[in-house]
């Protein structure tokens, strides 16, 4: 295993390559700062140089000098009034090297103190993909590890690299992610997935490894630990649960034999996690619909074209606020996916996989993780049917959307059953709700960024007050 130090980011890169960096993050997708943002090195993670003279693999099959480069990880605070909670911190990997010889990834080159250095994307280096696999205690040739590896395109909020190479039980090789925006404590992508593979559950790509660091609380006393990368085994022939789905949908098939399987799928990852991790107080149903009422009031001030629904909307949440006060027992909670969707699943060799398990980037991680009702999951899939149907295009997306939603609503029914105390009613109301609270939020969404997609979600509001989900 690779041995690392993390140090104040004043004992890192020269100067001239923050101030390369101020010029570059703004542009990169992952970035996650808008308008005004005020930036501030922290911490540098430096790692301790392979052996003498070894070697690894670029994309296009070029042989690079391991020993020759320096990796840093530079973590870097954010403030600004339009990051989530005001602050973030992003992780920047960096490769920095001889500039007579750029590699993968090259940003630009600048004058240091020591000279020249050749300062690369750490996210596209294959000498920081070997780096990150070494310090996770994975081991292999540094040729085999990085061999035909590959940057996912499209990526947002992290950077994932394919690597063929890298050893698995399965033989199919990894799948590192490379987080770009780190909070304190265990990351739920970690710990998730750790213990479904431990619980010997395959509906996850199994968990090979983690990098790890520990920093310091407000006060740098108390050891706070923070995940940087991930790795997991690749699901070989795999494609994305969205786009099989939209493909499905504009070709005018049907995606129910799928859905069904989802169903059970995420019956079982529901099972399995209130199995393995820690549950729960039992809900507290005021707070609950005090949330829904809440964000639903939050929805209706920012887009106008839910003024007609408010009397609905109140109506809807009175009657669940009445029927879960009504239980004469305590509905439990547990943790659940919190942003589960098409787009966070896997289809490849015949089998469903969930993957993902950060929950929505946007809120803090004690949110994110917080226990809750598995039918949040729910709603959030059943949502995901109605947009593939529309970006799919399909003939009919109405029916293609109805019958994708009860195929998978059978599925998971047959494999969970309503909490204790709820009825199967009252679990209906509260699925209802659910996925009016997210169809507001994607009105809201739509009205802002994409409003020729506004009648999607706008079109599941009218549903939830004109027939059962």
């Amino acid at each position: 295993m690779t041995d690392l130090a993390v140090r104040a980011a004043a004992q890192g890169p020269d100067p001239s390559v923050e101030a390369l960096l101020a010029t570059w993050l703004p542009t990169r997708r992952w970035y996650p700062g808008r308008g005004e943002v005020r930036a501030e090195p922290w911490l540098a993670v430096t790692f301790d140089p392979g052996d003498d003279g070894e070697t690894t693999t670029g994309p296009d099959g070029e042989t690079l000098e391991a020993t020759s480069a320096d990796v840093v990880l530079l973590l870097t605070r954010l403030e600004g009034d339009a990051l989530p909670g005001g602050a973030v911190t992003v992780q920047v990997p960096l490769v920095l090297s001889d500039p007579a010889a750029p590699g993968p990834g090259y940003i630009d080159t600048v004058a240091t103190s020591s000279g020249d250095v050749a300062v690369h994307d750490g996210g596209a280096h294959p000498v920081c993909w070997l780096t990150l696999a070494r310090a996770m205690g994975i081991e292999g040739p540094a040729t085999t590890l990085t061999d035909r590896g590959r940057v996912l395109a499209g990526e947002q909020s992290n950077t994932s690299v394919i690597l063929p190479g890298v050893p698995s039980a399965g033989g199919a090789g990894g799948m590192l992610k490379i987080l770009r925006t780190v909070a304190d404590g265990p990351h739920p992508d970690v710990v998730v997935p750790q213990a479904l593979t431990e619980d010997g559950w395959d509906g996850v790509p199994r968990f090979l490894g983690a990098l790890e660091i520990e920093t310091g609380d407000a006060d740098g006393a108390v050891p706070v630990p923070v995940h940087l990368a991930i790795m997991s085994e690749l699901v070989p022939h795999a494609v994305d649960g969205f786009e099989l789905a939209c493909d499905l949908a504009s070709r005018g098939e049907s995606f129910t034999a799928h859905a069904t399987a989802l169903g059970r799928l995420v019956a079982e990852l529901h099972e399995r996690m209130a199995r393995v991790l820690p549950t729960g107080p039992p809900l507290d149903a005021a707070a609950f619909v005090a949330g829904l009422r809440g964000r639903a009031a939050r929805a209706v001030a920012d887009a106008p074209s839910l003024a007609d629904h408010t009397g609905e909307i109140a109506s809807l949440l009175d009657a669940l606020e009445e029927r879960l006060g009504a239980l004469a027992e305590p509905v439990p909670t547990q943790r659940i996916h919190g942003d589960l969707h098409l787009g966070q699943t896997l289809f490849g060799d015949g089998a469903w996989k969930v993957l993902d398990f950060e929950g929505e980037p946007q809120r803090p991680v004690a949110e994110r993780t917080r226990p809750d009702l598995p039918w949040r999951d729910v709603a959030g899939m059943l949502r995901s049917f109605d947009y593939a149907a529309a970006v799919g295009a399909a003939p009919d997306p109405a029916t293609w959307q109805a019958e994708a939603t009860g195929a998978f609503l059978t599925g998971y029914r047959s494999g969970r059953v309503p909490p204790s105390g709820m009825t199967d009613d009252t679990a209906e109301l509260v699925l209802r709700a659910l996925v009016l609270d997210k169809a507001l939020y994607e009105v809201v969404y739509e009205t802002h960024h994409r409003p020729h997609w506004l009648p999607i979600p706008l079109g599941a509001v009218d549903r939830v007050f004109t027939r059962p989900v």
